[in-house]
C-alpha cells in the first residue's frame, strides 16, 4: 500500500482501531491523553518521517532547547544572544527607531514588548522577524550584525 493510501486508512479509523494501530507502530501503548484526531496527526507524521526523513537535526536542537526553558516560551532566536543593557536602533521610514534589551523582552519606547518581533510588528504593522528587522542577521555584518573589524 502506498504512503498516500495508508495515510486514508488512517483517517478512516475508529479510535479501537487507532490505538491499535499505534500499538502496531510504535510497539507501545497509545498515550491515554491522546483522542483520535491527535492519533490520526501522530500516525500519519510517523508515516511521513518513515518515508521522507525527520526534522533536521538543527531543527530537532531547537525544539529541545525550547522544551528545557522553565517558562517554555521560545524567544527571538537572535536576541537570546543578546546581553541585557544592549541598544539597538532601525530607521524606518525616516524614523529612528530604538530598543533597549532587557532581563526578559525589549523596551521600546518606555513600553516592554516580549520579543524584537513584536517591537518591529509595532513600528511596521507587519509581521517581521525581530532580529531581521533590527538587522541582528545581515551577511553583510556578520553574525548578531557586528562588523568584522568592530573593538
Amino acid at each position: 500500500m502506498n504512503l498516500a493510501a495508508r495515510m486514508q486508512a488512517i483517517e478512516a479509523m475508529s479510535g479501537k482501531e487507532l490505538k491499535a494501530e499505534w500499538e502496531q507502530l510504535m510497539k507501545s501503548p497509545a498515550p491515554p491523553a491522546f483522542g483520535k484526531g491527535l492519533l490520526t496527526r501522530a500516525l500519519t507524521y510517523h508515516l511521513q518521517e518513515k518515508a521522507f526523513g525527520g526534522l533536521p537535526g538543527a531543527d530537532r536542537r531547537r525544539i529541545r532547547s525550547l522544551a528545557a526553558r522553565p517558562d517554555g516560551s521560545p524567544t527571538d532566536a537572535g536576541q537570546q544572544q543578546l546581553r541585557p543593557g544592549t541598544w539597538l536602533s532601525r530607521t524606518w521610514h525616516g524614523e529612528v527607531h530604538q530598543v533597549v534589551v532587557l532581563e526578559h523582552g525589549v523596551d521600546y519606547r518606555g513600553a516592554r514588548y516580549s520579543s524584537l518581533s513584536a517591537v518591529a510588528r509595532e513600528i511596521t504593522g507587519a509581521h517581521w522577524s525581530g532580529p531581521r528587522f533590527f538587522g541582528l542577521h545581515s551577511p553583510r555584518l556578520g553574525p548578531l550584525g557586528v562588523t568584522a573589524n568592530a573593538q
